[in-house]
């Protein structure tokens, strides 16, 4: 048998070292989006339990402790949806670039990002405001 006898591929069917680095790097950019929305989700439920202890806590009047307790409903509530953005939107761009990735071309979008740098820079401001009334 010689070297002649075997299937010979094509340079696009070929993946080399760098195509299989590629892919394994946005199956972990992926993994890491996912840990940082699960993350998220697990601050929302910390926040939406933390009512309890202001309610025990509580000795102010039932109107300002009613108002803290919608204002910790908002964050918690803006968490969950984040998290959840940041799952759906994470999916969408690991098979957007997988799909760029396996045809040989990259365009990387910073939109992910932004989004989550700005909506967590909303949740610290939310957090302070809450903190200082």
């Amino acid at each position: 048998m010689s070297v002649d006898d075997h299937k010979t591929c094509t340079d696009k069917e070929r993946m080399t070292t760098n195509d299989l680095r590629t892919h394994l790097s946005n199956e972990r950019t992926f993994l890491a989006w996912c840990r940082t929305s699960i993350a998220i989700i697990a601050f929302a439920f910390v926040i939406k339990r933390f009512d309890f202890i202001i309610n025990a806590a509580s000795k102010g009047t039932i109107e300002t402790t009613a108002a803290l307790h919608h204002e910790l409903n908002y964050i918690s509530l803006f968490a969950f949806v984040l998290g959840g953005l940041i799952v759906l939107i994470s999916g969408y761009r690991f098979l957007a670039l997988r799909k760029m990735i396996r045809r040989g071309e990259m365009s990387i979008s910073i939109f992910p990002e932004i989004m989550v740098i700005v909506s967590m820079v909303i949740i610290i401001i939310m957090v302070i405001v809450l903190m200082f009334r």
